[in-house]
């Protein structure tokens, strides 16, 4: 039996992962979210009515209100943060605020009352200025600098806030836990909302945008679908092997122009229209692909749904939700 607690459970990838951990009886999931931004949805009102999980509605930057519903925890997964290029942009004190502060009242409460292992949630974002400075090779490892290439651009106070939280996980170690820290790349699927790239182009699809705008139509990125990142996540959990490292979560089997996605979405929706090439947004990476062979070397988990599969899902999931106008960000 494991006693795991999951924060940002409400969100996107925090779902999936406490759903799959979930269907083991074994387990007592803990699950923590305030709720600012993910959703109380029919589907995490399924979760939390499971006899094996339990739900605290609490902000993690509140360290009184925490402090209340904390005990020992065989595993941690810290997913919790403001995320999102809208925040960043818009908002860049509040990004760094909540998850800076929200990592510092875990590891105090960690230390207080230690548990096995924490497994901290980064992301690919670290490396976005070193692609625009050209240090960063792809496929892309764990090895690569991370850098801040303009300390004054808002966009890159979510990366800021990652590479933050990674040492404060790795400093404050010592004999309180053992960690791993992993750095999603691209991971989509069901319940991610429409700020991804995929979701945001399926609802511009069946509001019949035409001509269909395709933002960085000459850009590539490397997607990895939710079940994938999740049994990876866990792989990272719960390998010693991993104890100590950076590992990098994703799928680089099929790399693709987003030009090119545009068009398996239109053609797996059934779509036609009149495309209209857009270059990305300032600060936008030209090609992201993890170089994934460090994780398949700890734990032996590769991806195993290719993308046309996890799309075909996706798009099954969001189908009659777009249609029912179930449109959240």
């Amino acid at each position: 039996m494991a006693k795991v607690l999951i924060t940002g459970a409400a969100g996107f990838i925090g779902y999936h992962l406490s759903s799959k951990l979930a269907q083991d009886d074994n387990n007592e999931i803990y699950i923590l979210d305030s709720l600012s931004r993910g959703r109380a949805d029919d589907e995490l009102k399924k979760l939390i009515s499971r006899s094996n999980v339990r739900f605290f509605n609490i902000d993690l930057t509140d360290l009184e209100a925490t402090k209340q519903i904390w005990q020992y925890y065989d595993e941690v997964y810290h997913l919790a943060a403001i995320i999102g290029v809208k925040h960043c942009v818009n908002n860049p004190a509040r990004v760094l605020d909540v998850n800076l502060k929200s990592t510092m009242n875990l590891i105090r409460l960690l230390k207080e009352n230690k548990c096995r292992k924490i497994v901290f949630a980064s992301t690919s974002e670290t490396y976005a200025s070193g692609f625009e400075l050209g240090i960063v090779k792809v496929p892309t490892d764990e090895t690569v600098p991370l850098s801040i290439a303009d300390v004054k651009n808002p966009r890159f106070s979510y990366a800021v806030s990652k590479i933050a939280g990674e040492q404060m996980i790795i400093f404050n170690a010592d004999k309180n836990y053992n960690y791993t820290i992993i750095r999603y790349h691209n991971i989509f699927g069901p319940r991610m909302g429409y700020a991804h790239v995929v979701s945001e182009i399926l609802k511009r699809i069946y509001q019949k945008e035409n001509p269909f705008r395709i933002y960085g139509y000459d850009q590539t990125r490397s997607f990895c679908f939710v079940q994938d990142g999740v049994e990876q996540t866990i792989a990272c959990m719960r390998n010693t092997s991993t104890n100590g490292e950076i590992v990098h979560i994703g799928n680089n089997q099929e790399e693709i122009l987003i030009g090119e996605l545009v068009k398996k979405l239109f053609k797996l929706v059934g779509y036609e229209a009149k495309t209209e090439n857009i270059s990305a947004p300032l600060g936008s990476v030209k090609r992201r692909c993890p170089d994934i062979s460090k994780i398949k070397k700890l734990t032996g988990v590769s991806p195993k749904v290719s993308l046309d599969e996890a799309l075909r899902k996706t798009i099954d999931w969001y189908r009659p939700r777009i249609k029912q106008g179930d449109v959240w960000e």
